[in-house]
Order: C-alpha cells, then structure tokens, then sequence
C-alpha cells in the first residue's frame, strides 16, 4: 500500500504579512536602502532612484513616513527644499535591508543577466 503524504497546515506569519504589505511595495525598500546612507533631499533621491517618477516617489515618501519610518524635515531657504531621513523605527530596518541584499547577491542573478535570459527564452 502506498504511504499518504502527509501535510501539514501552515499558517500565514502575520508580522511579515504586514511588513511586506508596506515594504512589498515598488520602490520602498530601495528608498531605505537609500536612505540608510544618511538623509537626502528629494530631488538626490528622484535622481539617485532610476526609473522612479516624481508622483511615485513622493507617494513613496508619503507612506514610509506615515509608517513612521522615515521623517520630512522642511528647509529654511533660499532655496527652499525637504530633507528626508530615518526614524529610529527606519534605522532599525537597516540590518534586516543588508541581510536581504546579501540574499539577493547569493541567489539571485543580476537584472542585467535575468534580462538577458528571459530574451532568449
């Protein structure tokens, strides 16, 4: 007789639900990771980001600091200008940011090279 394979329930972590519903989010993490390097002023990001529109990063911006994870500090000018930077809660991401690009690293080939392969395919 042939055994049953047996399975087993698992359940849904519900700390990472949360976290990967904010950081899940195109651009967010890349924003941290930006951010990790010391505050920037949003046209430093808007330029450092490739890719990313202005609406999209401010959208971004908006929702990481409503997360409480980042801070939006306004200039005295001229010119005037909007600093972002880190929360404590944000800085405290950063290890789990740098485990993740470790990850990425090892196991994930480059996008030039994931490019390439779906290209040939």
């Amino acid at each position: 007789m042939a055994r049953k394979r047996q399975e087993h329930a698992h359940e849904c972590d519900e700390r990472l639900t949360r976290v990967f519903a904010l950081l899940g989010k195109r651009w967010s993490g890349v924003i941290l990771g930006l951010l990790l390097q010391g505050p920037a002023r949003f046209a430093v990001l808007a330029r450092t980001i490739p890719g990313i529109s202005e609406r999209m990063l401010s959208g971004r911006l908006n929702e990481l600091t409503e997360a409480g994870l980042i801070d939006r500090r306004v200039l005295d000018g001229p010119p005037l200008g909007v600093v972002y930077q880190l929360t404590q809660s944000g800085r405290a991401i950063g290890p789990g940011l740098v485990k993740l690009g470790e990850w990425a690293e090892r196991y994930m080939a480059p996008a030039s090279k994931r490019g390439a392969t779906k290209r040939r395919r």
